[in-house]
């Protein structure tokens, strides 16, 4: 029996050996696929943080350049949405209404502080109807770029910059370049309530314009705070001429016979002595060489029609005597060269085709605005300006449709204005307009006596109407 007990003995030990090391292999098995888990675990957390270091690393890089464009370049805008509802009668009787034309008026404005002695301000503009990309007939001349309604375009309204020079001595002065920032000047910052936008008398002057201005500090050297005397050059109109022999374009007049409009001006800025916040600006400006048509570059219709003096007196003041109390007075005379050419069967500078009688005009415009209470939430406000027959001024470019400012007539406003906070207000107005003589803001032909019995009294508009909404944003 011993005989069997002892193979038995040997065969369960081999199986429990066996059974052993196959149990120790599996064990082991398990114990490098745990091992090998792990691994596949520690491969995808380095790999999950090394995207994560990637993405962390182009946020940074993002962050970077926008921290770098946020430190050279600071942004504001200015927000406008409009509601217009119009009426115009013509010298013949007929009258015309346009009603809920919705508009918006968007300004990217930006400023860089290049040097202590010199610094950058640029304004991108877009005017456009609610659904629609019309494009308002005049949009090509170069002063209503931005100015006027063109679609969804974007323009460059302003791009300046100011150079300061002398600064340490008794005579400070700087010297600006570029696309200068006389568009929106004073006294329309009322209206808007907002502070001064731009630097030329808004009776005179509204619209873009490429040139540079001297301008010399006298505030220390008279003893007079924020006084300031400014020379300034303005390209008006300029061709330019692209040539099929020349891989470039280049500057000249396709008709030999016609000069560049050249525009030379000074100005004197100052407080009115006695009153505080106020600003009193005299000034004179010659526009040579004018063009009747600026957008034909290549007619031999086209010719130079004479040159205009533009003379200017204005005072306003904020705030007056701490009465919530803001008003303005501004006054504008014209005198108009021609030379005795004319532009087709249309006439020369304000005169019948070949004449060369001198023709003057002038212009009163004045205005107020009253804030109720100490938050001054609520304005009211009221405007009057008159132009007389031979009136001619640079408001082409003027942000509203109508031209105001160049009325040979009459033209009033009155406004009511709840101010939502420091950046917005909401603006109900209305525009009376009653022209006493044709052509208001044209320089090329005779202006006549609006009547019945005039000539093509069916295109001469005799009175507008205009009832508006606005709400305007600026930060």
């Amino acid at each position: 029996m011993s005989n069997y007990i002892i193979p038995t003995l040997l065969c369960a030990a081999i199986t429990l050996q066996a059974t052993t090391s196959q149990e120790k292999s599996i064990e082991t098995l398990l114990q490098e696929v745990t091992l090998l888990k792990e691994k596949i675990a520690s491969l995808q957390q380095t790999q999950n943080k090394n995207s994560e270091a990637i993405d962390e690393l182009f946020d940074t890089t993002d962050d970077v350049e926008a921290n770098m464009l946020k430190d050279k370049i600071k942004f504001g805008l200015d927000f406008k949405t409009y509601l217009d509802n119009f009426s115009k009668t013509y010298a013949d009787g007929q009258s015309i209404k346009s009603s809920n034309i919705w508009s918006n008026k968007l300004m990217l404005n930006m400023k860089a502080d290049i040097t202590k002695n010199m610094n950058f301000y640029g304004r991108l503009s877009m005017y456009k109807y609610w659904g629609s990309s019309t494009i308002h007939p005049y949009t090509y001349y170069d002063n209503m770029q931005g100015r006027v309604p063109a679609g969804s375009s974007l323009y460059v309204e302003r791009a300046y910059i100011n150079w300061f020079f002398n600064t340490n001595s008794s005579l400070p002065m700087a010297l600006t370049i570029g696309r200068q920032p006389s568009s929106d000047g004073p006294s329309n910052q009322f209206k808007d309530n907002t502070v001064r936008k731009g630097t030329y008398s808004a009776l005179l002057y509204d619209g873009a314009a490429d040139g540079l201005v001297f301008t010399a500090n006298l505030s220390q050297l008279l003893h007079t705070p924020q006084t300031f005397l400014r020379v300034g050059y303005s390209k008006g109109f300029g061709y330019s001429e692209t040539s099929n022999n020349v891989g470039n374009a280049f500057v000249g007049a396709s008709n030999n016979d016609i000069e560049d409009t050249n525009v030379l001006g000074i100005f004197l800025d100052t407080p009115f002595f006695g009153i505080d916040n106020s600003l009193v600006q005299l000034s004179y400006s010659k526009m040579l060489d004018i063009v009747a048509n600026p957008l034909e570059n290549n007619s031999s219709s086209n010719t130079n029609i004479g040159t205009l003096d533009l003379y200017g007196a204005m005072l306003e003041a904020t705030n007056f005597k701490n009465t919530n109390l803001d008003f303005f007075l501004q006054l504008g005379y014209s005198v108009a060269h021609p030379n005795g050419n004319s532009y087709l069967n249309y006439g020369g500078l304000l005169n019948s085709n070949g004449e060369t009688s001198n023709k003057e005009g002038y212009s009163l415009w004045i205005g107020e605005r009253y804030g109720f209470g100490e938050q001054q939430h609520f304005k009211i406000g009221l405007e009057y300006n008159h132009g007389s027959q031979n009136w001619i001024n640079l408001t082409q470019g003027s942000f509203d449709v109508y031209n105001k400012l160049s009325t040979r007539g009459d033209a009033y406003e009155t406004y009511f204005m709840y101010v939502i906070n420091r950046y917005s207000n909401i603006r109900l107005g209305y525009i009376y307009i009653d022209y006493d003589y044709s052509g208001s803001g044209w320089f090329v032909g005779e202006s006549q006596k609006i009547e019945s019995s005039m000539q093509n009294a069916g295109a001469n508009v005799s009175s507008l109407e205009s009832l508006y909404l606005k709400m305007s944003l600026h930060f």
